[in-house]
């Protein structure tokens, strides 16, 4: 985000040069850099950028990587992204005078989300992060982010329908459930499904939540359609300091281990990967500097306003502002969170429709117990009917069965009720709470319809199933 690079400027102002003191590391050249307490010459500087970065390569060679796989690397423009561009690309790059090495990567992609259609006074950004990908002449991969309305994103690459959430903010009732109608998708362009769904989203910090799960919804898939195996992502440590704090305040502790792990192996066919988590961004922008490295910087929601705009916007201006007078911050937060893990009990077959990590069983309860506010009441919404064969009829009257039906077994897919209501994490249920009236994404409504057959089917083969205390 622009704000951290305008801080780190003003720390590099305010900190004294280490003009007297020789690097920490060869013992010979004179220190031009002072990172923490230690000082570097720019040469040592360098060896230990590349260093923490193969370190974490290096892992990934051990822990279920081929050689010749194909990886795709999410690529904003930023620096953390662009110094993992340049660093993987040296790391994976066999010189002719090395026969004995072996590329572990047999083909790289580049991809990059366009984020303009969010602010209407932004250029596209899409040209000149292509230019710098074609500099490593890699396939590059560019997609708005209002493409995510499209069905090419979904899970069986074909389900056009969104699911419509309507809340109805003159009654202030509790309620124990969500409940969503899935609909057809109107006549609106991409982009305004887009502009209207963030609109609907009263709250800046479940507007930046939201734009994420849509950017890491794109991302997954396009790898999955692209033959990539693993997906590579700039999360630097300093970034990753603010999501621990952040994600944490949000309610999403219990899917907080893989959304900060140097390697989420939790989508199976995609493991996602961050080799930037040891290197904070701080070195990250003295690496750029160096190698004279132009970044792409684009507006976030959060751009230019106050830190208590958002819960993350307001982390992170903590957290770089107490790094400036104590230095181990970042680092002492990182190591911390990297102790965290996911149980093992998870079961990966339920996962939230929003954000498609996992959630605890039983937070709809836990949080109806220790709620105080009261969640908007939903609009009645019409049962459906009791015959396991039946569906909604167009005639309000009558119920239609395999068998009979009075508009000639003529079944409607659209305006059907989903219960979504045990489907969602805690973060992304405190999320919808500040939603109006919005669409969501058709990879949304799919995973909404795929969760509730299921359970459905469970319901009824329970009597039959054997339980475990048995």
């Amino acid at each position: 985000m622009c704000s951290i690079e305008e801080t780190l400027i003003d720390i590099e102002t305010t900190k004294s040069r280490p003009s007297d003191k020789n690097c920490i590391k060869c013992k010979t050249s004179r220190a031009t850099i002072l990172i923490r307490h230690s000082t570097y010459c720019k040469r040592c500087f360098q060896y230990m950028i590349v260093g923490k970065f193969r370190k974490n390569m290096e892992k990934y060679r051990t822990t279920n990587s081929q050689i010749g796989e194909k990886v795709m690397i999410g690529l904003s423009g930023g620096p953390s992204s662009r110094a993992m561009l340049q660093l993987l690309n040296d790391y994976n790059e066999t010189l002719p005078h090395e026969i004995s090495k072996k590329q572990l990567f047999a083909d790289v992609l580049v991809c990059h989300i366009d984020e303009s259609a969010i602010f209407d006074t932004q250029d596209s950004t899409m040209d000149r992060v292509k230019k710098i990908a074609q500099e490593y002449r890699y396939p590059f991969v560019g997609l708005p982010i209002e493409n995510i309305f499209s069905a090419d994103y979904t899970s069986s690459g074909a389900y056009k329908e969104v699911l419509n959430v309507t809340f109805d903010q003159s009654k202030q009732q509790e309620i124990n459930e969500f409940v969503a109608t899935v609909g057809q998708n109107d006549g609106h362009s991409n982009k305004e499904k887009l502009q209207l769904l963030l609109r609907g989203i009263s709250k800046l910090t479940a507007k930046e939540d939201f734009v994420w799960y849509l950017k890491q919804t794109l991302l997954i898939h396009t790898a999955r359609r692209t033959g990539c195996t693993r997906l590579f992502l700039g999360d630097s440590s300093t970034r990753l300091s603010i999501k621990i704090i952040s994600l944490t305040s949000k309610g999403r502790g219990f899917s907080l281990p893989l959304e900060i792990s140097g390697e989420n192996q939790w989508f199976e066919d995609v493991s996602i990967a961050r080799p930037m988590k040891d290197i904070t961004l701080k070195e990250i922008c003295i690496y750029n500097h160096y190698l004279g490295f132009d970044n792409v910087f684009t507006s976030s929601l959060t751009s230019m306003l106050p830190p208590k705009a958002s819960i993350e916007r307001l982390t992170e201006d903590f957290i770089v502002g107490l790094e400036k007078d104590y230095p181990s911050t970042v680092s002492t937060i990182t190591r911390t969170g990297s102790k965290l893990s996911i149980q093992n009990s998870v079961d990966k077959e339920s996962h939230c429709m929003m954000c498609l990590m996992p959630y605890q069983k039983g937070n709809k309860i836990w949080k109806n117990r220790i709620t105080v506010m009261r969640t908007p009441s939903l609009p009645s919404t019409k049962k459906m009917p009791t015959d396991q064969n039946a569906t909604i009829c167009k005639n309000e009257t009558s119920s239609c069965s395999q068998d009979a039906c009075c508009s000639q077994n003529d079944r409607t897919k659209f305006d059907q009720n989903v219960d979504i209501s045990d489907i969602l994490c805690y973060a992304c249920r405190v999320n919808m709470r500040d939603a109006k009236e919005i669409a969501l994404p058709p990879y949304v409504a799919e995973e909404a319809e795929k969760e509730n057959r299921r359970r459905k089917l469970r319901k009824h083969i329970e009597e039959f199933l054997i339980d475990d205390n048995e």
